[in-house]
């Protein structure tokens, strides 16, 4: 079979009922979609197709998988031996069918490449999938695949209006709660209106929230009065404290960690690898109890809207966010913490380039405000008369389709294993397609194992690991008085000493003006002088001015606790600043990176851009092929006239000369006369006549030639134009452009506010 082109911008999800390939425009998916259908309907398979032309176009995305069959995107063999799918052979079912589990895995091999052949598909494009995306999948809370740490702290959010930043609040303390079994439906009640409120109170001060502040912040709020109460009567101390004692028992427990290890949750961060490769963030969380999978997803979406706040807008697609099974975090009656950031995504997430799609087995587990906001629906076999009848209500109003319910009715309930009936906003009619053959090879869910076994080398050179320590008792050290003393807290009590120094730095070009503040953190343990090449930079914190109750201390080293106070360390944070700071800028593509962007944020803008100009040059050149195609059709049809004429002047000429020529002879012969002079002539003038003919028999030869000619310029043209598109596909390919950056120094006299503080932190 033909294998099809790949085209940038267009989704090869299956094919339609003519046979023909079924091509999804991308962008539509700003739109958001759906994927309904029974089990078995073949839903994930779609989903996975969906997501793997994603990855083929370098969208990255965020993947929440409840049941663990997402995984299976990490299973792309582009050779198709037996070898690469045995490790996912299941023995008793190769029993069941009475093969080895080597036989199974070849059989399954052969098979696995011929769906692939196929379906206007090539081991090639095996291979181009695999290698264009970053697969990663993490087990929150599990050792299996990678870890991701969600409670570091709590980030303000940025961009925010009063009525937003109240949902986010809002939806971040019922995730919380969650954990520790509150009422979280209850929207009035102390426990949420009081960890709201300490939540708000900080967020509107800028300030992050780590679960130590948010324990001590419950027994000692930042506030005096709830509403018109005071904060004692609202919720007696006594009952704050219970809080408190809930919320840190659950941080002190051995499994609480778990949640504080491997790559910290930056959606920024996780879109992209250090190449421009997109990522394929598969988030599998089937090994978690209910409370924490809504606890995971709430975190999980909160942070997607925190950092879509921090972009700029867009209309071409940026991300996506796919979640395979939405049963019980988006009901249409209750009200769980996940609720509200789904449906804040769905309002307001394509403005900045985010698609959502979600999978559900029934078209009832979605909020039908949500259903209101997504643009694509892909309707598989559904089960019930109640799921087909809520379907079809909202396919009334498709444009150009003149079907009626009972038609609807009927289509549905025919649809086969695999086939989907596709509604989409932006197209004027119902489509039935049958989905193609993944890419992927569909094993199902994944083992710890089998997991571990993909992620093995990526969890090697994981960074990012949080641990609890709470086994140090060790008294605050007396120092002098000079010396100013913040303090920082995460998970536990147990403190070590840094020297926190802050500054800010003027940067000044013909161009802009730019003030970076600037944060250094030392580790003191073990330390005999400050080394301020030593420190870590930019590190997020919030801090204190006094210690909690029952607080642990390290041990101070003796030039620090012996000192008045730390101008000196402060001179020579000024003077490393000045000699190691600098300020660097990314450009290409006539684009240059802003001041305050990272690299990272940067290859984001470059990738909108480059789709912005690849999507207004295709389709230039779309117009200008078709106008020069039409000069060449039109050309190609006066040749088959002129050709038509040429054929139709040679058969009539013929004919008249080859009579005239018999009538002179036979009139001569049956006159009994001899050929006269006249005769003679009159034979003479019919021979050039037939002479005639045969010029115009190479007229009509010529007249074929020219046809060939021009055919063979319409090929010429179809060529050039594939050359030319492939050639601005690459051009404008984030992964083919050339990143150059410059590095802008300071003066001394640009460094200013600098500081040094004693920083305990845990």
């Amino acid at each position: 079979m033909k294998n099809l082109q790949e085209n940038l911008k267009l989704f090869y999800l299956g094919l339609k009922n003519s046979n023909e390939p079924y091509l999804y425009k991308n962008k539509d998916l700003t739109t958001h979609a759906t994927i309904i259908g029974m089990t078995g309907s073949g839903k994930t398979g779609l989903g996975i197709t969906l997501l793997e032309e994603a990855c083929i176009d370098n969208i990255p995305s965020i993947i929440i998988d409840p049941k663990g069959d997402m995984t299976n995107l990490a299973l792309a063999f582009s050779d198709m031996k037996k070898e690469d799918f045995l490790p996912f052979m299941d023995a008793n079912e190769a029993a069941s069918k009475g093969v080895s589990v080597e036989k199974m895995a070849e059989d399954t091999a052969r098979m696995w490449k011929k769906g692939i052949e196929d379906s206007y598909q090539s081991l090639d494009r095996v291979k181009f999938f695999k290698d264009s995306a970053d697969f990663r999948i993490y087990t929150p809370k599990g050792s299996a695949g990678l870890g991701v740490s969600l409670l570091s702290d709590f980030k303000a959010p940025v961009g925010l209006n009063d009525e937003e930043l109240n949902s986010y609040a809002l939806s971040i303390t019922s995730s919380v709660l969650s954990l520790v079994g509150a009422d979280t439906q209850n929207e009035s009640s102390p426990d949420m209106l009081l960890v709201q409120t300490i939540f708000l109170t900080n967020f509107k001060n800028g300030k992050n929230v780590a679960i130590a502040d948010l324990i001590n912040q419950i027994a000692t709020p930042p506030f005096e009065k709830v509403g018109v109460f005071d904060i004692n009567t609202f919720y007696p101390s006594d009952k704050r404290m219970a809080l408190a004692m809930k919320i840190n028992a659950l941080v002190a427990s051995p499994s609480f960690a778990k949640w504080c290890e491997g790559e910290r949750l930056d959606i920024s961060k996780m879109l992209f690898d250090d190449n421009g490769k997109a990522r394929c963030n598969i988030f599998t969380i089937s090994h978690l109890s209910d409370s924490e999978r809504m606890f995971f997803v709430t975190i999980l979406l909160n942070e997607i809207i925190r950092w879509m706040r921090t972009t700029e807008g867009t209309s071409s697609l940026r991300a996506i966010l796919y979640m395979d099974e939405i049963f019980g975090f988006f009901p249409p009656t209750s009200n769980p913490p996940s609720k509200t950031p789904m449906l804040t995504l769905l309002k307001q997430a394509r403005a900045f380039g985010v698609g959502c799609v979600l999978s559900t087995q029934n078209p009832v587990d979605l909020d039908y405000k949500g259903l209101s906001n997504i643009g694509t629906w892909f309707i598989g076999r559904l089960q019930t008369a109640q799921d087909k009848e809520r379907v079809i209500s909202g396919l009334t109003g498709i444009n150009d389709s003149s079907m009626d319910k009972n038609e609807l009715l009927e289509l549905i309930s025919n649809l086969k294993k695999r086939s989907f009936l596709v509604k989409n906003i932006n197209e004027d009619a119902l489509e039935v397609i049958s989905t193609r053959w993944a890419l992927s090879y569909l094993k199902g869910p994944l083992s710890s194992e089998q997991i571990s076994n993909l992620m093995s080398e990526k969890k090697s050179s994981k960074t990012s690991k949080a641990t609890l320590n709470l086994s140090l008792e060790n008294a605050k050290p007396i120092i002098s008085p000079n010396i100013k003393e913040l303090f920082s807290y995460s998970f536990s009590l147990d403190l070590e000493p840094y020297l926190w120094g802050v500054a800010k730095a003027r940067y000044v070009t013909k161009e802009f003006e730019y003030i970076k503040d600037i944060n250094l953190a030392f580790l003191l343990d073990g330390a005999s002088q400050t080394q301020w090449s030593q420190a870590s930079e930019g590190l997020e914190f919030s801090t204190q001015e006094t210690a909690k109750e029952n607080s642990k201390f390290a041990h101070l080293p003796n030039y620090i606790a012996s000192k008045k106070d730390l101008k000196d360390e402060a001179k020579n944070l000024k003077e490393y600043i000045y000699r190691n700071e600098k300020l660097e800028l990314f450009s290409a593509l006539d684009m240059t990176s802003k001041p305050d962007e990272s690299k990272d944020q940067f290859l984001l803008r470059l990738h909108d851009k480059c789709n912005e100009i690849l999507e207004l040059e295709t389709s230039k050149f779309d117009e200008k092929f078709k106008k020069e195609q039409a000069k060449f059709e039109i050309k190609l049809k006066k040749a088959y006239e002129k050709l038509e004429k040429e054929k139709s002047d040679v058969k009539a000429k013929g004919l008249d000369a080859i009579i005239s020529i018999g009538s002179t002879i036979l009139g001569a012969f049956f006159g009994g006369k001899t050929l006269s002079r006249t005769n003679m002539g009159k034979a003479a003038t019919s021979a050039r006549s037939a002479g005639r003919v045969l010029d115009e028999r190479a007229d009509v030869k010529l007249a074929q030639e020219a046809i060939e000619t021009i055919e063979a310029d319409i090929q010429k043209l179809s060529d050039s134009a594939n050359e030319q598109l492939e050639a601005l596909k690459d051009r404008y390919n984030i992964r083919n452009l050339e990143i150059n950056s410059v590095q802008i120094s300071l003066k001394k006299s640009d460094i200013f506010d600098e500081e040094v503080v004693l920083l305990w932190k845990s």
